[in-house]
Parts: C-alpha cells; structure tokens; sequence
C-alpha cells in the first residue's frame, strides 16, 4: 500500500499533467485562432473572399455573371447564350447584323412568369409585338427576369448586359423583392440560437467565402422551393416570416432609398454604353388579402347584423370601421380595416372610393411583397431626373378594368400576371417603345388588333396550346389559370412526368411534358424523347415543328 505522502505526491502529479494539458490546448487554440485571424485580416487587406456586390442572405437570390456565354451551334453560327440556370435557354447573334433590334428585359418573379410557362409573361408577348410589327428586322429579346432577385442583382445584371452584349434596349420591371432580405435577416435574429449565430458568425468571414468558392465555385444553383426563403435551419414560410418580423417605417424607407439607389446606378450604367431605357412602374393586385378571400359573412359580422348581407349592412359595415380607423394603433390593423372598407365601397359601387382604400391597404401590406406606390414615385423621379423613358404600368392596367381597380383580371396572385394580364402589360410596353422613338411607327401593326386577337384565344381555350411558343403550362388544368398557387407549374410539370409514365400512349402528355422540358435548360435530350414518342402516336405538324425548332437549338448548356 503506498504512504499517504506517496499517494498525494501522485495526485499533485496528476492535477500538474492535467493543468500541464489544459494549458498546452488552450494555447493550441490560441495559436489556431490566432492563425485564421491573421488569414482573415490578411484576405480581407487583399479584398480575397469579399461578399459579392449581389451578395444575399438567401441563397436563391445569388446571379451568375455573366450574364450569357458564347456558344456555336450545328450551323457555325457563334452566339451568346444565358447561362443561368433559372431561364429558358435564349440566344443572340455575338455578331449583331445591322437593323437588328435587341431587347433584354429585368425583374423579378412578375417579370419570369412565375406560374406559368415562359410564354405568359410580357417579354414573350412583347417579342411576338415586334416580330409582326417589323418583319423587315431581325428582333432578339432575352428575358432576364429571375424568380426572387431585388433590385442589388437586378442592377449587376444590367450593367453586365450593357457592358457586353450591345442591347438597343433595356426594360426594367423590379420592385417586387426588396424586402425579402431584411425579412429573413430579423426572422434569423428573432430565432437564433448560439449555434446558429456562431455559424452566421463564420460564415460571413472572407476566409470561409474563399474556402467555399475553392470548393464549390462562385454561386450554386439556387433552390425556389417555397420554404426556402432563409437559409439552412431558418427555413420559413412568407406567412411565418411576417408573424416573426415587423419592419419600422424607417427601415421600409431606408429599403426603398437602396432600391432607387440600385435603380440610379443601373440607369447611369446604361446611359454610359448609350443603351436607351425603359424604366416600368412595378403593378400588383389591389384586390389581394391572401390566398384566401374574406368570408361571405365579413361584412355582417362588422355591422353586427343578420348573416343576410345587404347594401344596408355594407353602409353599417363601413360606419364601423371608420370609427376603428380612426382609433386604429399599428398598420397592420388599419391594413386589414381599409381592405375590408374597400371591399364594402366596391359592392356599393363607389369605386373611387374603393380605389383609393385598395391602393392605401396594398401599401401597408404586412407581407412587403409588392412594389410599395413610394417606391415607383422615387422610380419616376429618377427616370425625370436621368431623362430615360418611364412607363405607369399600374395607370395602364387599371384601364382594362371597367372600374380602374388593378386585381384579378389582371394578376392570380398579389404580383403575378395572369395570361390576359401579360398581354395587356406587353401591350403597354410595346407603345412606349414607340412614344421614345427609337423605332419608326409600324405602317401595317395595331396594337389593339393584337390584344383582341390573343384574349380571343385564351377565351375559346378548351385545351393547352400543342405549340411550344404558345403553350400556357397548365397542361390538363385550365382551371390552373387563376388558382392562387405560386407552384402550381413544377407541380403541373411533375403529373406529366408521372402520366407519361403510365400511359406512354398519351399523346397531349406526351407533347405538354416535351413543352415543359423545352425550357429546362440540360433537359433537351428528354425534350426530344417527348416529342418523338408524340409522333410516333399522331403525325402532327405542330409537333414536328417544336421538335425541329429543339434540335436547332445551339449547343446545349453543360
């Protein structure tokens, strides 16, 4: 047995070893951190792993510059290409021939045709306009418009296009998303935790950029599924985001000075390269509450009388919230109250009324998902003040409606066109083109002839269109049209998939599905197996035309 001198010599051993290591990690440590802070302060003083200038906190809202890279098709012919991979694959001549007129439009979801095949959107119909209108030019019109970007990537955009591929115009539609990023960034801070504040924490260090660009490149593909709208474990829907975030009417107004500041910038850009430009009002549906209505009994309820509900109840429903109005405390509140007043004043039929109540509750919408009226003001400003072409989109659309009140005619949701909807916006921008003169006045083009004839259509419609350049992509669901789902065309393009799959003998699937795939860039060679296995079914000429129209197309993208 040893001594108990011997044991506690043993145990003052140990506690020295212990101490002994504890000491050599913390100063391992010491050195470590020491180390990657002289890595950082030295990548930082070289500007190595500095954000990018589109820089996000979402990772969705990331670009890919540039813009468009030079492919050579099967002719020889050399052309640029877009290279991002959430548009259709478009092209121009890298050799623009004289009287060529290029057209590159900007925006957001509203501008992409969210919901839609990229035919419903007002970029395609505006270059369908030019191509009747002048058949004696070669028009190129590339629709740049990504689901989610803001102005910040937006305006890098543009000033890429302008720099390098010689458009004779730009058409700037964006407004929609500048507040998606600080939405995220207060939803991050109300719910992080010390792990995660750490990993944001290293994450937005120049170090941890570079070593992610080493390994991954610059930007990834970026996901659009609906609840990815932050990222990793901050995941959250709209609706969950705008429980958790209230922004001051400081902040909004702070966002809306960066947003004309980015518009300024890629304004100047342009005049810079001599590029004219045509800066559009962003419009939105005043009618929107949400994906659902009010209830039928709304106006009952605030009235405070029977579930029978008259023009008397509507007059007392909007007594009533006049005195909540004037009593309301926050926003949100007096939101709510002028929507359901605008709602009254359009069943009673006063409608200036109902406008004005409309347009006030859409600018105090808590969601923040649509161009706010401050910001299309300031966007008017700088188009007087940098003398380049402005166009009141919302002025326009509210005449197709025989009440002058922009809503469902016009948009399926709260900023997404609906297919008369894209014809009437292209219809707007196609004649301010002509009132900027760039182009000389067609002789034998009408703008309302051209109106008339695509709404005709849309309403004798029984069947999606088997003409890839028309097809809406709703495929069997006309009734897709005006639902309310922002997703309602992947899911559309996934029950293709799964018919053709069970019954490869469906010859609309089969033609639908190679539509859908005709616009997934590196989805060509199933494009075409689409098509073939149509014709083998019907020998249809419309089909034979989208399958040549697919294998001219230049070299794929990898």
């Amino acid at each position: 047995m040893p001594s108990s001198e011997n044991a506690a010599s043993e145990s003052a051993g140990r506690r020295s070893s212990i101490l002994g290591n504890i000491a050599l990690l913390a100063i391992s440590l010491l050195l470590v951190v020491g180390m990657l802070a002289a890595a950082e302060g030295t990548l930082r003083l070289l500007h190595i792993g500095d954000p990018d200038a589109s820089h996000s906190r979402l990772a969705y809202q990331q670009i890919f510059l540039p813009a468009m890279v030079p492919v050579v098709g099967s002719d020889g012919v050399a052309r640029f290409q877009t290279v991002d991979p959430r548009v259709p694959p478009q092209t121009v001549l890298r050799e623009k021939p004289p009287g060529t007129f290029r057209v590159f439009v900007f925006g957001g979801s509203a501008a992409a045709g969210l919901g839609f095949s990229p035919n419903v959107t007002f970029a395609r119909h505006l270059e369908r306009m030019l191509g009747e209108a002048y058949t004696d030019r070669r028009i190129e019109l590339v629709n740049l418009g990504i689901v989610a970007l803001s102005s910040k990537q937006v305006s890098l955009l543009i000033k890429d296009v302008v720099a390098h591929y010689a458009p004779d115009l730009i058409v700037v539609y964006s407004g929609n998303n500048e507040f998606l990023e600080i939405s995220a960034k207060k939803y991050a801070q109300v719910h992080a935790t010390f792990v995660s504040r750490l990993v944001d924490l290293v994450a937005e260090t120049n170090l941890s950029r570079t070593l992610n660009r080493s390994l991954h490149g610059k930007n990834q593909s970026p996901s659009l599924a609906e609840t990815d709208l932050s990222q990793a474990d901050l995941r959250a829907t709209q609706d969950q985001i705008v429980q958790d975030v209230k922004l001051s009417r400081e902040e909004i107004a702070e966002v809306v000075d960066d947003y004309a500041s980015n518009i300024d910038g890629a304004v100047k850009a342009a005049k810079q390269h001599s590029v004219p430009t045509l800066l559009v009002s962003v419009a939105s549906n005043w009618e929107w509450r949400g994906r659902s209505d009010l209830p039928e009994d709304w106006a009952a309820k605030v009235a405070g009388a029977d579930r029978a509900v008259t023009d008397a109840t509507y007059a007392q429903a909007i007594k009533v919230l006049d005195g909540k109005l004037q009593n309301a405390t926050s926003d949100e509140e007096r939101y709510e109250l002028l929507f359901k007043r605008a709602t009254a004043y359009e069943k009673l039929g006063n409608y200036p009324a109902a406008r004005k109540d409309f347009r006030a509750a859409m600018n105090l919408d808590p969601h923040l998902r649509r161009a706010l009226d401050s910001a299309n003001t300031r966007l008017r400003t700088i188009a007087g003040t940098d003398g380049v072409s402005f166009l009141d989109m919302i002025t326009k659309l509210a005449a197709r409606n025989e009440h002058e009140i922009v809503g469902f005619e016009q948009f399926y949701d709260y900023v997404h066109f609906t297919p008369k909807g894209a014809i009437w916006a292209a219809a707007a921008v196609f004649d301010a083109i002509q009132q900027q003169g760039i182009l000389p006045k067609p002789v034998a083009f009408d703008t309302e002839d051209y109106v008339r004839e695509q709404t005709a259509k849309l309403d004798q419609l029984q069947n999606d269109f088997l003409d890839v350049h028309q097809w809406l992509g709703v495929g069997f669901g006309l009734d897709r049209i005006h639902s309310r789902d922002l997703w309602k065309y992947d899911k559309t393009v996934l029950e293709l998939e799964k018919l053709v799959e069970k019954d490869p003998k469906n010859f609309r699937a089969q033609v639908y599905l190679g539509n859908a795939l005709f616009f997934k860039p590196g989805r060509e060679k199933d494009a075409e197996r689409a098509y073939r296995s149509a014709l083998e079914i019907e020998n249809n000429a419309i089909v034979q035309k989208n399958l040549e129209l697919l294998l001219s197309r230049p070299t794929p993208r990898a």
